[in-house]
C-alpha cells in the first residue's frame, strides 16, 4: 500500500511539472506571438522606387509569366466569347497532372452584374484551355477560394450561392454551391452546399440528394473543415459558433480604436503551418494570428510593424525544400511590385526578390479596378494532390483586374 501510495504520489507531481511547463511554455509563445508572430527583415523595402514597375528590386531568377486570359472586347472570340474586361478573385489547383485555374469574370465592374465564375487548365502551365463556366451564369458568385481537395481523394469546386443580381458584398456571402471535378477532368452534377434563404428558381437540389455516397462524405469533409472555410471573408462560411472569435470585434481585448479596427479583420485569408507546428492566418491590412491547436483557438490578431502592406493580399506557404515564401505587396496603397521573402522557420522573412517585370497599362475602365497584381494565390494542401511534377513555385493572380496570369518561379536549393 505504502508502495503504490507513493508511486501515485511520483506520478501526479510528474503531471504537475509537466502541467506547469505546458503553462510555461504557452505563456512564452502568447508573449513572443503579440510581440512578432511574423518579421520582416528586409531594408530593401523601406527605399522602394514606385516610379518602377519593380520598386527598384530584382526580379526573381529564372521568373516565368502566362496569361490564362486576357480580356479583348475588339475581338472576344480571343478571350471568354463575350468580351468582358473584368477578370479577378483568381484562384489555382493541381489535379492528375494539370492545373486549373479559377476566377470571376465581369462585363465591366467589379462584383457587378453580369458576373459569371469560369475556368481553365494547363498540362504544362503556359497554354491554357479557352475558359468554360464553373457554374451555370446566374447561379454562383465569386469566392476567395474554389478549389477542395477532400481527404477521400475528391476534388470538389465551390463558388457563393447567387441570390440575385445585386452587387456582391462579401459580408452578405453565406451559402455555397458545389460540384466535382471529376478525375478524367469533366465536371459533375451542381448542387447547393450551404443553403440561404433566398427567391432565387435556380438554386439546384443539396449535396445530400446526390447519389454518390463519396462525393457527399466530400462535400461534408469541406462543410467541417473550418480553416479552410475562414479564408472566406470574415468567417461567414464558417457556422457562427465555430468561427475565429475575433470576426466578432467585441471579443477583442484593446480600447474602442482598436475594436473599430478590428472590424475589418479576417478579409482575404491564408494560411500556411511553420516550422514549429503553429498554423498561422494572414489577413489583409496586415492582421496575423496564431493557433497551436490546428485552428481551434486562435492568438488575439495583431499587426507586426514589420509587415507593411495594404488592402491587397498576404499569402504564405512552405515550399518544396522546406522553407518558407511570403508574397505581398510591400505598400498601403499600391499592388505593386508583388514581392516574395523566404525564410527557414516560417517566422523571420528576407531576401525579397520580385515576382512581375513591367506592369502593362491599364486597358479598359471599371469600378475598383486597381491596377497592379491582385489577390494572389498559391497551392496548398487544400487545392493540390501533387500530381503536377515541378520543382516550382506556382501563383496565380490578377492583372490590373483585367487579365488572369499564373507565375512560375523556380525553388532554388541554398546551403540553409
Amino acid at each position: 500500500m505504502r508502495h503504490n501510495f507513493k508511486k501515485i504520489t511520483f506520478v501526479l507531481l510528474m503531471l504537475l511539472v509537466k502541467f506547469v511547463s505546458v503553462q510555461g511554455q504557452d505563456k512564452l509563445r502568447i508573449i513572443k506571438d503579440q510581440e512578432e508572430p511574423i518579421s520582416i527583415t528586409a531594408p530593401e523595402l523601406k527605399n522602394l522606387d514606385f516610379d518602377l514597375s519593380t520598386g527598384g528590386l530584382k526580379v526573381a531568377p529564372r521568373l516565368e509569366t502566362y496569361y490564362v486570359i486576357q480580356s479583348n472586347r475588339e475581338h472576344p472570340k480571343l478571350a471568354d466569347e463575350k468580351g468582358w474586361t473584368y477578370q479577378h478573385h483568381s484562384d489555382i489547383a493541381a489535379w492528375h497532372g494539370r492545373l486549373y485555374v479559377g476566377w470571376n469574370s465581369c462585363e465591366i465592374d467589379e462584383d457587378t452584374w453580369p458576373s459569371r465564375e469560369l475556368i481553365s487548365s494547363s498540362v504544362n502551365g503556359e497554354d491554357w484551355t479557352k475558359p468554360i463556366e464553373m457554374f451555370p451564369q446566374g447561379v454562383s458568385t465569386p469566392l476567395r477560394m474554389y478549389f477542395y481537395l477532400a481527404p477521400n481523394g475528391r476534388m470538389l469546386i465551390i463558388a457563393g450561392l447567387r441570390e440575385n443580381h445585386e452587387k456582391t458584398k462579401e459580408r452578405d456571402k453565406k451559402a455555397l454551391i458545389v460540384r466535382e471535378l471529376h478525375s478524367n477532368h469533366t465536371l459533375g452534377d451542381v448542387f447547393t452546399l450551404k443553403s440561404a434563404s433566398t427567391t432565387n428558381s435556380k438554386i439546384p437540389l443539396t449535396f445530400e440528394k446526390s447519389p454518390d455516397i463519396g462525393f457527399i462524405e466530400a462535400c461534408r469533409h469541406l462543410l467541417s473543415d473550418n480553416v479552410f472555410l475562414q479564408q472566406q471573408d470574415y468567417g461567414n462560411m464558417v457556422d457562427s459558433a465555430e468561427r475565429m472569435k475575433w470576426n466578432n470585434p467585441e471579443n477583442w481585448v484593446g480600447d474602442d480604436e482598436l475594436k473599430k479596427d478590428a472590424d475589418d479583420f479576417g478579409k482575404g485569408m491564408s494560411f500556411f503551418v511553420r516550422k514549429d507546428g503553429a498554423l498561422v492566418g494572414l489577413g489583409k491590412k496586415r492582421w496575423v494570428t496564431i493557433s497551436y491547436d490546428n485552428g481551434i483557438t486562435w492568438s488575439q490578431p495583431t499587426r507586426p510593424e514589420s509587415l507593411i502592406t495594404g488592402n491587397g493580399k498576404v499569402w504564405g506557404q512552405r515550399t518544396s525544400d522546406g522553407r518558407y515564401a511570403l508574397i505581398y505587396n510591400p505598400d498601403l496603397k499600391r499592388r505593386w511590385p508583388l514581392v516574395m521573402l523566404t525564410s527557414v522557420d516560417g517566422i523571420t522573412f528576407q531576401d525579397p526578390l520580385v515576382l512581375n517585370r513591367d506592369l502593362p497599362q491599364k486597358r479598359y475602365e471599371g469600378l475598383h479596378k486597381d491596377p497592379g497584381l491582385s489577390y494572389h494565390r498559391g497551392l496548398s494542401k487544400w487545392n493540390n494532390d501533387g500530381s503536377f511534377k515541378d520543382n516550382a513555385l506556382w501563383l496565380v493572380y490578377s492583372l490590373n483586374k483585367e487579365d488572369i496570369c499564373v507565375i512560375r518561379v523556380p525553388i532554388i536549393k541554398t546551403n540553409n
